[in-house]
C-alpha cells in the first residue's frame, strides 16, 4: 500500500506541474524557459562567472531527471526517458567533477551542493555505467567530508540514506571517512547491518536486507512527503533526503548497493517480492545495461564552463560537451 501511494503521488505531482514543467516538447515548459532565460541573460551580461554558477548545472540535472521519469511513467516513451536521463547525468557529472576544482579560487564564492543532492547525482553516474566519473566523484565527496574539499562541506548530519551511501562508497573504494563521529548522523541499526555485510554471498541475508532497506526508504518518503506538504517549505525543500517526488518510489540506494556488489564480482537477485523493487522507475533502472550515448546538445554547458574558467583556470571542459 505504501509503495502504490508514492507511485500515485508522483502521478499527482506530474498532473499538478504539467503546465509549468511537463510540456511536450520539453523546451516549451515555463520552468525550462525560465532556467535557460536566466542563464542566457547572465552569460550575455558577464565576461566571467563565479563558481556559484555551478548551481545551474544542478538545476538542469534535476529538470532532466524529472522529465526522464515523466517520460518513463506517464508517456511510456523509454527512448525519450533515456535521452533526458543522459542529459541529467551529463549536467550532474559536470557539477560533481568540475565544481570541486574551483574551491578557494574566488573568495566567498565556493561552490556547494547539499550532500543528499550530490550523492544522488553520484548514484546516477554509477547506475548509468559512468564508472570513471563515479569514482572521481566519490573521491571528491569523501575529500570534502575530510576537510580537503568544499563541494559538500562536511555533509548534512540529519541525512540517513545519503550517509548510508557515502559510507558504502567509502567501503567500496577503500576510502576512509575521517569526519568526527559527532558530526555524522547516527544511522539506523539496519543500515549498519547492511554496511557490515554489504558484500555477503548469503542469498537469504541479501533478500532480508532488500526488504529492510525498502521499508526504510518508504518511511523516509513518508517523512519527506509530510514536510513537502508544509506551507513554509523553503528550508525543507533544500534538505529533504528524498527531495524530488520521483525519488519516493525509486529505491536507488538498493540499486547502487547492487551495482557496487556487481563491480566486485558478486551475485545479486533478479526477482523481488517487495513492491518498491517492482515500480516502473525501479524496473527502468534495473534494465539499464550499457552507458547512455552522450547528448548531441547540452544547452549552455560549454558557455558556462568557459566563463567560470576565466576566474578558475583549473576547470576543464570535458571533450564530450557539444
Amino acid at each position: 500500500m505504501q509503495t502504490s501511494r508514492f507511485v500515485d503521488d508522483l502521478k499527482k505531482e506530474i498532473a499538478y506541474e504539467k503546465e509549468y514543467k511537463y510540456q511536450v516538447p520539453y523546451d516549451q515548459s515555463e520552468y525550462y524557459k525560465t532556467i535557460t532565460g536566466v542563464i542566457a541573460d547572465a552569460l550575455a551580461k558577464n565576461d566571467s562567472l563565479n563558481p556559484s554558477s555551478f548551481d545551474w548545472f544542478k538545476d538542469f540535472f534535476e529538470f532532466h531527471f524529472e522529465y526522464s521519469m515523466f517520460a518513463c511513467t506517464e508517456l511510456g516513451r523509454n527512448e525519450t526517458a533515456l535521452e533526458h536521463l543522459g542529459k541529467a547525468v551529463c549536467y550532474g557529472s559536470i557539477a560533481l567533477l568540475q565544481a570541486p576544482k574551483t574551491c578557494g579560487c574566488v573568495p566567498g564564492n565556493n561552490p556547494f551542493l547539499v550532500s543528499n543532492k550530490a550523492v544522488f547525482m553520484a548514484s546516477l553516474l554509477l547506475l548509468t555505467q559512468e564508472d570513471n566519473a563515479f569514482e572521481t566523484a566519490v573521491a571528491y565527496l569523501i575529500e570534502s567530508l575530510n576537510g580537503n574539499n568544499c563541494i559538500i562541506k562536511r555533509g548534512y548530519n540529519k541525512a540517513t540514506i545519503s550517509w548510508f551511501l557515502l559510507r558504502i562508497f567509502g567501503l567500496f573504494s577503500h576510502r576512509e571517512i575521517n569526519l568526527h563521529p559527532l558530526l555524522q548522523p547516527k544511522l539506523p541499526r539496519e543500515h549498519e547491518e547492511v554496511l557490515a555485510q554489504w558484500d555477503t554471498g548469503d542469498e537469504t541475508q541479501i533478500q532480508k536486507f532488500i526488504d529492510v532497506l525498502c521499508e526504510i526508504h518508504l518511511a523516509q518518503a513518508a517523512l519527506d512527503l509530510a514536510d513537502a506538504d508544509l506551507d513554509d517549505d523553503i528550508y525543507n525543500a533544500k534538505y529533504r533526503e528524498l527531495y524530488l517526488p520521483a525519488m519516493y518510489a525509486f529505491p536507488f540506494e538498493i540499486l547502487v548497493w547492487f551495482k557496487l556488489r556487481e563491480r566486485k564480482g558478486l551475485q545479486n537477485p533478479n526477482a523481488f517480492s517487495h513492491p518498491l523493487m517492482n515500480t516502473p522507475i525501479a524496473k527502468f533502472f534495473l534494465a539499464l545495461e550499457a552507458p547512455l550515448p552522450k547528448p548531441t546538445a547540452l544547452p549552455h554547458a560549454k558557455d558556462l564552463l568557459e566563463k567560470i574558467k576565466v576566474k578558475c583556470p583549473a576547470v576543464e571542459i570535458p571533450p564530450w560537451v557539444p
